[in-house]
């Protein structure tokens, strides 16, 4: 991270952005976003987490084809707006998606039996989005190119033993696009003391 940059100053600002310049992000900065991913803590330290850095254009755009497919929503005026902006946003996403400067495929290797497959890698993919918000990058959690996940492994010549577990779009945030601070629910409606509906007291 760039010196000054608290990690829970990171924390507090990291949001999801979803509009991006379309300068290149160089080399080195994505190598220090995977290697910020492959320090996160795993379940048994197996570490069965791959990444594929993606910028080809024609990749993008064919990924982008993919992502458009059947998830167009109207956007409902009655909706809160904070709501609406989120939407609108994520529509411009959609619309615009191979001209972002790089993908970060997040795929990891499920157990039968496992209770929650892929879980383990998320700690990998908060990293990764702390890291970008560290060095002045954006990016979003996206999961949906798991609903193309043959098409995706057909395209990358990925192993059938490996699921995608988020599509990650890195690039320098658009002009006027802005980092947090965050809105969430607070704290005493989110968590519990020792049971169940027992007020957190902070």
């Amino acid at each position: 991270m760039p010196e000054g940059m608290d990690l829970f100053e990171a924390i507090h600002t990291q949001r999801a952005i979803r509009s991006f310049r379309p300068d290149p992000v160089p080399d080195h900065l994505i190598t220090t976003l995977l290697e910020a991913a492959v320090k996160a803590p795993n379940g048994g330290n197996v570490q069965d987490w791959r990444f594929i850095v993606i910028r080809d254009r024609e990749i993008k755009r064919k990924i982008g084809e993919l992502y458009r497919t059947g998830t167009r929503s109207k956007i409902d005026p009655s909706w809160p707006a904070q709501r609406r902006r989120i939407y609108t946003a994520a529509q411009q996403l959609e619309d615009h998606i191979e001209d972002v400067p790089a993908f970060i495929l997040v795929l990891t290797k499920p157990y039968p039996g496992e209770p929650n497959p892929g879980a383990m890698v998320f700690p990998a993919v908060q990293n990764i989005l702390l890291a970008a918000r560290g060095l002045g990058l954006g990016s979003v959690l996206t999961v949906r190119q798991s609903r193309h996940e043959q098409e995706l492994k057909q395209l990358l010549d990925i192993p059938e033993d490996m699921d995608t577990a988020a599509l990650l779009p890195i690039g320098y945030p658009a002009e006027g696009t802005r980092y947090g601070p965050t809105s969430r629910k607070p704290l005493d409606e989110v968590v519990f003391d020792e049971r169940w509906g027992n007020s957190w007291r902070s």
